[in-house]
């Protein structure tokens, strides 16, 4: 059995007991023949002496190999995370209603992942990855800000944004999680994207689903060298969306967003 002041901060660290569930799959803190122990998957990967003094730096060792946050890091996390977004929405366009790009499409991710029947906790971090998407854009923001031929840099360096994106998460290892989607949102379920050509199942989860939020939101507000040279209405760019499923997007999820904008948005389907 854990020691009581241990099981204390480890609970106020991560909200839960320091219970592992299947020993031979998680990873698992205990006690055993004096000393802590971390396990993962059964293997002792970690061995520490049972000091109080020490329990702070033994969560944090768990912490990182569980992929769990201390309040720390979550508050580190929060605040790297507010500074990007306040950038990012400070140099894209806002509409009629005082709105941004990302605004808008994390406030899409937030309706849909709801309409989909997610815990809030879900819905929470689909927001945070979506207000996130477009953050390697800033350095092209940068470029153009110093270039005498602004549109003719952006055009020439659109595709570089993820990747730039990436960079700019590897500031600490907190915003890590949200590198899939800002990497890999404009890959296409064919594998015909980039950066990476990734293709399918192999394009992460949330990555697919701002795919297909980013399209209708850029679409239906602002010309689009990408896609169009003319605002589209949102049956419109539904019925496009319904004709690049396969292609640039995940049939299923193209599936539930149809659903979505038609019960949640009241776009009219033909």
């Amino acid at each position: 059995m854990l020691p009581e002041e241990l099981v204390k901060l480890f609970k106020e660290a991560f909200g839960k007991e320091p219970i592992c569930e299947d020993p031979s799959q998680g990873i698992c803190i205990l006690k055993e023949n004096g000393y802590i122990s971390v396990r993962e998957k059964g293997r002792l990967i970690a061995q520490f002496e049972d000091n109080e003094s020490d329990y702070g730096f033994v969560l944090q060792y768990y912490a990182k190999k569980a992929g769990l946050f201390t309040p720390q890091d979550k508050e580190i996390e929060e605040l790297l995370r507010s500074l990007f977004v306040n950038i990012i929405v400070l140099t894209e366009v806002e509409d009629k209603n005082g709105f941004s790009h990302s605004q808008r499409v994390a406030k899409l991710a937030e309706e849909f992942a709801r309409y989909l029947g997610w815990e809030e906790s879900k819905v929470e971090e689909l927001r945070n990855h979506a207000f996130l998407h477009d953050v390697g854009k800033i350095a092209i923001e940068q470029l153009m800000l110093y270039s005498p031929t602004r549109i003719r840099t952006f055009e020439t360096h659109y595709e570089d944004h993820p990747t730039m994106g990436t960079i700019y998460l590897t500031i600490h290892e907190s915003l890590w999680k949200y590198i899939p989607t800002v990497r890999h949102h404009h890959e296409r379920w064919d594998g015909k994207g980039f950066p990476d050509k990734l293709k399918g199942e192999e394009i992460p989860y949330f990555a697919r689903i701002i795919a297909i939020l980013n399209y209708y939101d850029e679409v239906t507000n602002f010309v689009s060298a990408d896609w169009d040279s003319e605002i589209k209405t949102p049956q419109q760019a539904v019925r496009e969306i319904k004709n690049l499923a396969g292609t640039f997007f995940d049939p299923k999820l193209v599936e539930q967003f149809v659903r979505f904008v038609k019960d949640v948005h009241k776009v009219s389907i033909e």
